[in-house]
C-alpha cells in the first residue's frame, strides 16, 4: 500500500494504517454490491491513509476541530468531568465528543489535543457499571440508552484507530452491564402513536413520561440511536450473543410508523445507518430494501426544500444537522449497496446544502427553520447546536473525504470531487476541480500508477455531454451506470481532464408537505437563492445564465447564488432572510 509522503504526514497516516481495523472504510459496503447487485464491481474505500483532502473541504473539516477543540468541549481536570449540562441524556454529549474527535483524527491531519485527558475522566463520571447515569433496571430510560449509543460509536471507532485495550472494557462493560439487561424490552417498545408524546419537545428532547417499562423521550425513536451503537459494538468485539438484541430492536423499528407517530428523523436516519452495517454483519440484503424505503420516505416527507430536515416527520419546527449528516451517510452507502446514483445525487444535495448551509463560521453546526413548511425562504434558527450537531459535523466532514475516492478492482473511482491528492496502486495524484459550481475534474500525475489503472468518474444527472483529454488532446472514455472510465495510460506529469456541462436548471419542490406552486433553481447540485426583504418573483421566461467567475445568475437586480457560504460569512440570525423558492410562473 502506498501513503502521502506530504507535509510530514506520511508516519503517522502510516502509523494509523496498521492500527485501524480495515472495516471502518464503509463496512466492507463493496461487498455487500457485489452479491446482491451482480452487474456491480466490488467498491471499497482506499482509506483515509491515501488521502489528503485540500480546498474547501479541508477548511471545513480544519475549522470543525478548531472548534471541538474550543474550551467548551475541553475536559476540566481539576473536577475531573467534562463541560457537558447536567441534564437527562446521560452519556451523550461524552459519546459524540469522543466520536468527534476520534474521526477528526482518523483523518490523519493532527490527534486530537484534549482527547487522552477525556478519556481519563470520563470513567470518573461513570456509575460502578461502567456506565453513565442511573441503574434503571428493570425499566429503559429511552434517552440514557440513546446517548450510550454514540458513547458506544465514539468508544468503538476510538478503539479501531488506537487499539487501546481500555478502551475497549469500556466498551464491554457497557455492553454486558446495559445492553444485556435490555434484552426483551426492545420487543415492547411503544411504537402505538397514541401512548407518544404530540407536539412536544425542542431543541433537545425531555422525558415525557413511563409507558410499561419505558421511560420515554419527546424524541420519539430514540431508543434506535441506542441500536445504531450496539450493532456497531457487536461488531468490533465480534459479540454475536448479543445479536438476539438487535433482531429485536431491528424487528421493532421496521414495526413503527414513522409518520404516523412522529419519529424524530434524527432517530430514523441513525437506525437507517444502523441497518445498513447489521445487512453486512448478517449477509441480509432484505435491510437495505427495508433502508430504502424508509430513506425514500425521509426525503419525501422529512426533508426541507435545501436538503436539510424536519426534526419530527410531520412537525417542521427546526432542522438538526444530526439527522442530515446522518442522513448523507446513508445516501451514500445506499448507492454503495445497490448501485442506484439516485442515491449518490441525494448524498451531494444533502452536503452541498444541508451541510453547507448548516455549517457555521465558528466551524460548528446550527439549526434552522424549514425552508418550504411556511414560506418561500430559508432562515437561521440557532446560531450553534454546540451540545450534539457540532460533532456529528465532524463524522460528516470526515465521511465526506473518505468517500470521495473508491476502489473497484483497478478502478480508481470517483464518486465525489473534492481538490486532494491521493495515493492509488503505487502512484501520487493530484486532483482539482471547479465542482461543483462548474463540471470540470483535473488529475495531475506526480508519480505514476501501476499498469492497467483506470479511473471512473462519476456523471450525475444534471451533467451535460461529457470530455476527456489527456495532455490536451481527447481520449477515449466508456460510460456506463453513470460513471465514466477512462483506461489511458497514465505516467508522470500527465494532466488528465474530466469535463462536463453544467448549466442551471429549474426543479420542482421534493417534499410533498412543502407549499404549493414553487420551485426552484439549482446550479448542478447547488440550491440558489437571494436576499431579498420581500417575497420576489422570476421574471417570466428568465433565461437562467451562471456565471462562473462570480458564482451567480443576475436576472436585473436580483442575483441568484449558492447557499453553501454560511461558513464564510457572518449573518446577522436577526436578519438573515434568503428567498430560495419561487412562485412558477
Amino acid at each position: 500500500m502506498s501513503y502521502l509522503p506530504v507535509n510530514g504526514l506520511s508516519n503517522l497516516k502510516q502509523r494509523r494504517s496498521k492500527m485501524r481495523k480495515t472495516t471502518t472504510a464503509l463496512f466492507c459496503l463493496g461487498m455487500l454490491t457485489s452479491v446482491w447487485a451482480g452487474q456491480q464491481s466490488e467498491r471499497a474505500s482506499i482509506g483515509l491513509e491515501n488521502i489528503q483532502i485540500k480546498g474547501d473541504l479541508e477548511k471545513r473539516i480544519h475549522r470543525n476541530f478548531d472548534r471541538l477543540e474550543s474550551e467548551r468541549f475541553q475536559p476540566i481536570v481539576d473536577k475531573g468531568c467534562l463541560r457537558v449540562p447536567q441534564y437527562s441524556w446521560p452519556g451523550d454529549m461524552e459519546g459524540r465528543t469522543i466520536l468527534s474527535l476520534a474521526m477528526l483524527q482518523q483523518a490523519g491531519e493532527r490527534d486530537a489535543k484534549y482527547l487522552p485527558k477525556t478519556m481519563e475522566v470520563v470513567p470518573g463520571r461513570m456509575n460502578e457499571l461502567g456506565y453513565f447515569g442511573k441503574n434503571y433496571f428493570p425499566k429503559c430510560d429511552e434517552q440514557q440508552l440513546s446517548g450510550h449509543g454514540w458513547l458506544l460509536r465514539g468508544l468503538c471507532e476510538l478503539y479501531l484507530d488506537r487499539k487501546d485495550p481500555s478502551v475497549k472494557k469500556m466498551i464491554e462493560n457497557i455492553v454486558d452491564n446495559l445492553v444485556v439487561p435490555t434484552q426483551g424490552k426492545h420487543k415492547v417498545y411503544p411504537i402505538d402513536p397514541t401512548t407518544r408524546a404530540k407536539g412536544k419537545g425542542s431543541y433537545s428532547g425531555e422525558v415525557a413520561g413511563v409507558e410499561g417499562v419505558w421511560r420515554l423521550s419527546t424524541d420519539v425513536g430514540c431508543d434506535f440511536i441506542f441500536m445504531d451503537g450496539v450493532i456497531q459494538a457487536a461488531d468490533v468485539l465480534n459479540r454475536k450473543d448479543i445479536y438476539p438484541i438487535i433482531d429485536e430492536m431491528v424487528a421493532r423499528f421496521l414495526e413503527v410508523d414513522l409518520v404516523a407517530i412522529e419519529a424524530q428523523t434524527h432517530a430514523t436516519l441513525t437506525a437507517l445507518r444502523g441497518l445498513v452495517r447489521y445487512a453486512e454483519m448478517t449477509d441480509n440484503p432484505e435491510l437495505i430494501a427495508e433502508t430504502e424505503k424508509r430513506f425514500d420516505l425521509y426525503v419525501r416527507e422529512g426533508s426541507t426544500e435545501n436538503h436539510a430536515n424536519y426534526n419530527w416527520f410531520g412537525r417542521p419546527t427546526h432542522t438538526e444537522p444530526c439527522a442530515f449528516i446522518d442522513g448523507f451517510m446513508v445516501g451514500y452507502q445506499l448507492w454503495q449497496a445497490t448501485g442506484n446514483t439516485r442515491y449518490l445525487e441525494e448524498a451531494h444535495r444533502i452536503y452541498f446544502n444541508g451541510m453547507g448551509h448548516g455549517q457555521r463560521a465558528n466551524g460548528g453546526f446550527g439549526c434552522d427553520k424549514c425552508l418550504g413548511s411556511k414560506d418561500a425562504n430559508l432562515y437561521l434558527s440557532n446560531p450553534e447546536a454546540w451540545w450534539c450537531c457540532s460533532m456529528r459535523g465532524s463524522e460528516g466532514l470526515v465521511k465526506a473525504a473518505e468517500y470521495s475516492f473508491v476502489q473497484s478492482g483497478n478502478t480508481l473511482m470517483l464518486p465525489f470531487f473534492n481538490d486532494a491528492t491521493v495515493a492509488f496502486k503505487g502512484g501520487m495524484l493530484n486532483i482539482s476541480t471547479a465542482y461543483p459550481y462548474d463540471g470540470s475534474v483535473t488529475v495531475k500525475v506526480e508519480k505514476a500508477p501501476e499498469s492497467g489503472t483506470a479511473l471512473s468518474f462519476f456523471k450525475p444527472s444534471w451533467a451535460g455531454k461529457t470530455a476527456v483529454a489527456l495532455n490536451g488532446k481527447s481520449v477515449e472514455s466508456a460510460e456506463k451506470d453513470n460513471f465514466v472510465s477512462v483506461n489511458a495510460a497514465l505516467k508522470a506529469g500527465d494532466t488528465l481532464v474530466y469535463s462536463f456541462k453544467q448549466e442551471p436548471y429549474l426543479a420542482d419542490t421534493h417534499n410533498i408537505h412543502t407549499i404549493k406552486g414553487y420551485q426552484k433553481v439549482y446550479q448542478g447540485p447547488l440550491v440558489l437563492g437571494a436576499m431579498t426583504k420581500k417575497e420576489t418573483t422570476l421574471p417570466k421566461n428568465a433565461k437562467l445564465k451562471w456565471n462562473a467567475q462570480t458564482k451567480e445568475i443576475k436576472l436585473g437586480k436580483l442575483k441568484l447564488a449558492p447557499i453553501n457560504d454560511v461558513i464564510d460569512v457572518m449573518y446577522d440570525r436577526q436578519t438573515y432572510k434568503r428567498q430560495v423558492l419561487w412562485k412558477k410562473n
